[in-house]
């Protein structure tokens, strides 16, 4: 079920970031309007291709080594143009895999891969959004392993300092429910998120299914606190995940005001999958970590303590207490 809302949010910060962007270029499309209005297209498009890699150990002489391609094409209406086209189109496609160098389980798997393609049209206010995902030994190769989502949100409130989203959506896929032993492939779930800032603090509601918090302390300081929590399920306390950092930007008064920090914190985190038997893998550990990050690549690593494995929701023992590292490049053409 946590990969079901991972992919969600996924889907979800892909539309936002749309809106986002949109809001963003608004004041300054506008400012250029009486200076070079001859420069002025009616769309912006942007290719953002992303690369991840990281590395988390499971036990002293076994590793999970995972690189990670994503690609993103938006397409945004400047502010001002009369166009029947939608305002913000935005596609995405993601491939991942996890590489066991002791192999997984009794039958020595070594890979398994998740893929994911997304989209979303904005009209106004008004945004639909898609998602198709899997994530196995062989992606897509069972009902199992595959998920699918739509939604519709409309945005009701958007002010300087808050902003208001509702809708609602259905996911697809095998998520174990059943009603007197008939299972439920089709569940419809609520989507809600809700910003405000200030001065003093910056926060973000959110409910996709399951329901979600972002807090930042002193969001124009250089010195600002960052915290996030989420719940992953209803099993044990070990399913209220959170992050939570002192985040240091050293460039206050610079172009790079924003851009470049270093960060230190804490956070429990799980992932999951699912095997071509059916068997659900999932790990759960926290960590201590440190991150240093220029917007176009972040660099993050800790120690892992406290970890469990879970196999079919039954706890399997623990994880080995050790380290992990991750580096993350973007950038936006």
């Amino acid at each position: 079920m946590k990969k079901i809302f991972v992919l969600f949010v996924s889907l979800c910060c892909l539309s936002f970031t749309v809106t986002a962007q949109e809001a963003e270029e608004e004041t300054t499309v506008v400012e250029n309007v009486t200076e070079t209005p001859a420069e002025i297209k009616d769309f912006q498009n942007h290719i953002i291709p992303a690369f991840s890699f990281q590395t988390l150990q499971l036990e002293q002489k076994d590793f999970i080594l995972s690189p990670s391609l994503n690609l993103q094409y938006m397409r945004i209406k400047n502010p001002g143009v009369v166009s029947s086209q939608p305002d913000s189109i935005a596609i995405g496609a993601g491939y991942s895999m996890d590489y066991f160098t002791a192999g997984l389980m009794s039958e020595n798997i070594r890979r398994l891969h998740n893929a994911n393609v997304l989209g979303s049209v904005g009209f106004g206010k008004n945004t639909i959004a898609c998602m198709v995902a899997s994530g196995s030994e062989i992606p897509f190769s069972s009902i199992q392993s595959v998920t699918g989502a739509l939604f519709y949100t409309r945005q009701l409130v958007k002010k300087e300092n808050v902003s208001f989203l509702l809708g609602g959506g259905i996911i697809v896929g095998d998520f174990g429910f059943k009603i007197k032993d008939f299972p439920i492939y089709v569940v419809a779930i609520p989507m809600f998120s809700f910003n405000y800032n200030n001065k003093i603090f910056s926060s973000t509601i959110s409910i996709l299914g399951l329901p979600s918090l972002q807090l930042t302390l002193f969001p124009k300081s250089i010195v600002r606190v960052k915290g996030s929590c989420g719940i992953a399920g209803f099993s044990s306390i070990r399913d209220l995940t959170f992050d939570c950092a002192l985040v240091y930007y050293p460039f206050k008064n610079t172009k790079a005001n924003e851009l470049v920090y270093v960060a230190a914190g804490v956070m429990n985190k799980s992932a999951s999958t699912i095997l071509l038997d059916k068997t659900k893998i999932r790990y759960q550990y926290y960590s201590a970590y440190g991150e240093i990050s220029a917007t176009f690549i972040t660099l993050k690593g800790g120690y892992n303590f406290d970890g469990k494995k879970y196999v079919n929701s039954t706890e399997a023992g623990d994880m080995y207490k050790g380290l992990f590292a991750s580096v993350q490049a973007m950038f936006m053409f």
